[in-house]
C-alpha cells in the first residue's frame, strides 16, 4: 500500500495514487522517490484517503496491451481482491466516523479552540521558561480504550525523541497518575490478535541512559508490569492492604524485607516507606499537610429516618 503524506510536503501532493492499468516502472520509480516517507512508522498520512488508496491497491498484477500480457503494467481493478478488503475498510470507516476519535485525533480537522498535543510537547521541551507540562486526561471518555490508546501514543512519541538523543543535555521526567490505568494493557477486537500497548514498559526498561525518567503513581501496584517495577530504583510506599499489593512492592524492591513490609498495613494517613537502591534500609516518612488538599473524601451514607 502507498502511504500518501500531507499537502506540506511537495514530494507527495495528492492525495491517492492510481495504479490501474498504469506502469509499474512509474510506480515503482514513486515509491523510491518517497520511500522514506512511506516507511515512516509514525504514518504521517491523511487516514480519510486511506479507503480509496486500498481501493487503487486492488489491481491485477499483470495488465494488457493491444490484448497482450503486458507484464510492466499494473492490470484493472480486481472486483474480488476488492471484497477481501471490506471488513478492513468497514473499519476504518467506523474508526473515521466515530465521534470520540473524531475528535481527538482531529480526522476532520482539529475543532474549534484546539490545538496539537505533539506541538505542545515540542514548544515545551525547545523553550527553557516553563518547568512542567500538565496533560489532563479529565474530558477523554473511557470507552474504545482511547485513554489507554492516547496515553501510549504519546509515551512512543517521547520514547522515539529520548531514542534521538533529544533529552540527553536537558534530561526530562515523564510522571504518570493513576498508572495502572495505562500500563500492562491490551486492544484487540473481534477482527485481529490482541495488542500490547508497552510503550510505559520500553520507557522504563531503556530510556534512563536517553535522559528520560519514569515516576508511576498508582493505588494498585499488582497491576503495574513485573519488568516494568523492576526497573524502579526508588519506590514511596503508603498504607496497602491487599496481599498481592505488597508481594509485588517486595518483589520489585530489592531492600523491602518481608519485616519492612508487614508495617504497610498499619501505616497512618500522610505515612509512607521510603525503600531504593540508594537506602540501605526502608524509611518512615510522615508527610506535611498539602496547603492546597484535593476534594478526595468519601462521601457519607446517611440513612433517612421515617417522618
Amino acid at each position: 500500500m502507498i502511504r500518501i503524506g500531507k499537502e506540506k510536503n511537495p514530494g507527495l501532493s495528492i492525495n491517492t495514487k492510481k495504479k490501474s492499468d498504469e506502469s509499474k516502472a512509474k510506480y515503482f520509480s514513486f515509491y523510491q522517490t518517497n520511500i522514506k516517507e512511506i516507511e515512516d512508522n509514525s504514518c504521517n498520512f491523511d487516514i480519510n484517503f486511506l479507503i480509496d488508496q486500498i481501493k487503487e491497491e486492488c489491481v491485477y498484477p499483470t495488465g494488457y496491451t493491444d490484448r497482450q500480457p503486458d507484464v510492466k503494467k499494473w492490470g484493472g481493478y480486481d472486483a474480488k481482491t476488492y471484497d477481501y478488503q471490506t471488513s478492513l475498510i468497514g473499519r476504518i470507516s467506523d474508526l473515521i466516523n466515530t465521534e470520540v476519535f473524531n475528535k481527538l485525533l482531529g480526522f476532520q480537522g482539529a475543532p474549534k479552540g484546539c490545538s496539537s498535543i505533539v506541538e505542545g510537547i515540542n514548544k515545551f521541551i525547545t523553550q527553557n521558561e516553563e518547568q512542567v507540562l500538565r496533560i489532563s486526561f479529565e474530558n477523554i471518555p473511557s470507552s474504545f480504550s482511547v485513554k489507554e490508546i492516547t496515553a501510549n501514543a504519546l509515551a512512543s512519541f517521547l520514547l522515539n525523541l529520548a531514542r534521538q538523543g533529544k533529552f540527553r543535555t536537558e534530561p526530562l521526567i515523564l510522571f504518570v497518575d493513576e498508572a495502572h490505568q495505562f500500563l500492562n494493557k491490551n486492544i484487540k477486537d473481534e477482527f485481529f490478535e490482541s495488542q500490547t500497548l508497552d510503550a510505559f514498559d520500553l520507557i522504563a526498561k531503556e530510556c534512563r541512559k536517553y535522559g528520560l525518567f519514569l515516576c508511576l503513581s498508582t493505588q494498585m501496584p499488582r497491576d503495574i508490569p513485573a519488568g516494568t517495577l523492576s526497573q524502579m530504583g526508588t519506590f514511596l510506599v503508603h498504607r496497602l492492604i491487599n496481599e498481592l499489593d505488597k508481594k509485588a512492592i517486595e518483589s520489585a524492591a530489592s531492600t523491602a524485607n518481608r519485616s519492612a513490609i508487614s508495617f504497610l498495613p498499619i501505616l497512618g494517613e500522610g505515612e509512607a516507606l521510603l525503600v531504593g537502591v540508594d537506602f540501605p534500609m526502608p524509611l518512615l516518612l510522615k508527610m506535611s499537610e498539602p496547603e492546597r488538599k484535593p476534594v478526595s473524601t468519601t462521601p457519607k451514607l446517611r440513612a433517612k429516618l421515617p417522618k
